[in-house]
């Protein structure tokens, strides 16, 4: 009994054991397979497994919504718009909208004799010599975009246009205080447009032009800053040496015929009275450190300021986004306001009334369609504009910002071109071999409706959009 007790014991031994042996097998092989699922879960590059497809497929339904209204071949690279185009083939992409080939328009050039009552709906090129403000300058990016596939630089005579040249004329020969003027309207309504007309205008006319096309460079932070404690402001080297090269290089030939009534002298620089302002700019300018461009920029400006000799026109687009706070931080990483900013501050102060030209004029225009740097309260309540949301009387105001609205005079641009303007504005693309069809009858009139006669969305939205693939 006691052996075969100890027999059936050393099998029941092996037998537990060997279930023992089985029971961990099958554990292991259950940890195996559940070990893809414990993976699956985790995250992989900040994203976590399943959400990845739905993330990507937000961002692809984004881009396709900030890009639905802009043409496709828009965002070509400048080597496909190389191809000539012919007659035979005017309008089969993408040699539609190309420079270079020969073809241009034939229109009058702008100036006094086509600015009459009978030239509205007419189109007019502007020049293009090295001076033009448009080249020294710059433009808008989207006027920019349509003077580089149209073959000549060229816009559509107004009623407003004669308006605001009536006004740059009046003001001739009288303080730049009592002539601050913004442009307003609707987005697309060709406030840009006007104010290139009326800076093409002065320069015509023997002014002196400062235009800055895109203020919006001078506040998001994309240019170097330096503290100064003198003036107790942030200097930007490189934007004001920008801005003294370009002043000089449209205006040389009148800063030759002004001189400096006090001597200069800085670090670097020792300039004497009676010196011309084209030699003083020229000065700042071989400075390629940037460091002289603030003060030099400066003093020519003091030095406009006073002279009447020539009038001169300090002109600025997207106005609006110098009340916005700037890109640019503060050593306690705050963002600086633009008026703590030397060159923001500089033309806040001329379109206040805080500094002023003895023979000027001050105009700026408001961009509705960038929503970063949207019209503030305070320029809206001083040039009494319409707002799409009910703005409530205990919204808070900027009072800094309040003071650098005062005395400022609204001129709105119409929200729609009239049908006669419209048609000189179809006739450019037309007789420049941008359209799809011969029927330009059915064409004109059903964009005019569909655009609602804003000019923008007439040309964008309306004629380039047919070319899209």
């Amino acid at each position: 009994m006691s052996l075969l007790s100890s027999q059936h014991r050393h099998v029941a031994l092996a037998l537990a054991e060997a279930g023992s042996v089985l029971r961990a097998g099958q554990y292991r092989t259950a940890v195996t397979r559940a070990a893809p699922a414990q993976k699956q879960s985790q995250s992989i590059g900040g994203v976590k497994r399943g959400r990845k497809e739905k993330w990507e497929k937000k961002m692809n339904q984004e881009r396709a919504q900030r890009n639905r209204d802009i043409p496709k071949f828009t965002r070509y690279p400048e080597s496909k718009l190389q191809i000539p185009k012919t007659k035979e083939r005017p309008a089969i992409l993408p040699e539609v909208f190309q420079p270079g080939s020969g073809h241009s328009l034939d229109l009058p050039l702008f100036g006094p004799s086509t600015l009459t009552a009978k030239s509205v709906g007419q189109a007019t090129s502007f020049d293009t010599t090295q001076t033009n403000a448009a080249k020294v300058f710059g433009l808008p990016n989207k006027m920019h975009f349509e003077y580089r596939i149209l073959s000549t630089p060229c816009s559509v005579i107004r009623d407003v246009t004669l308006k605001a040249i009536h006004t740059l004329d009046k003001a001739k020969g009288s303080s730049s205080k009592d002539h601050r003027i913004v442009l307003h309207g609707r987005a697309g309504s060709g406030k840009s447009f006007l104010l290139h007309q009326v800076v093409q205008y002065a320069q015509t006319q023997g002014w002196v032009v400062l235009y800055i096309p895109r203020a919006v460079t001078l506040v998001n932070s994309t240019n170097s800053y330096t503290y100064d404690i003198r003036t107790q402001t942030y200097l930007q080297p490189r934007a004001s040496y920008l801005t003294l090269d370009k002043l000089y290089k449209a205006n040389s030939a009148l800063l030759s015929q002004l001189t400096l009534s006090r001597e200069l002298v800085t670090e670097k620089l020792n300039i004497p009275a009676g010196t011309t302002l084209a030699e003083v700019a020229q000065a700042g300018i071989k400075d390629k450190s940037f460091t002289s461009g603030p003060v030099v920029l400066e003093t020519v400006l003091k030095e406009l300021e006073t002279q009447t000799k020539f009038p001169v026109l300090v002109a600025v687009d997207d106005f609006q986004a110098l009340f916005h706070n700037s890109a640019y931080k503060d050593p306690f990483f705050q963002a600086i306001r633009p008026h703590h900013l030397s060159l923001p501050r500089t033309f806040l102060e001329f379109a206040s009334g805080q500094r002023t030209l003895a023979n000027g004029v001050f105009i700026g225009a408001l961009t509705e369609s960038d929503t970063a740097y949207a019209v503030p309260l305070e320029l809206k309540d001083a040039l009494n504009l319409e707002s799409r949301h009910p703005v409530s009387p205990y919204d808070k105001r900027d009072q800094v910002k309040l003071g650098y609205t005062e005395g400022l005079k609204g001129l709105k641009v119409p929200e729609r071109m009239s049908t006669n303007e419209m048609a000189g504005l179809f006739s450019v693309w037309k007789d420049d071999m941008a359209l799809t069809t011969d029927k330009y009858d059915e064409l004109f009139m059903s964009k005019y409706v569909e655009s609602d006669g804003n000019p923008r969305d007439f040309v964008w939205k309306g004629l380039l959009s047919t070319l899209s693939p």
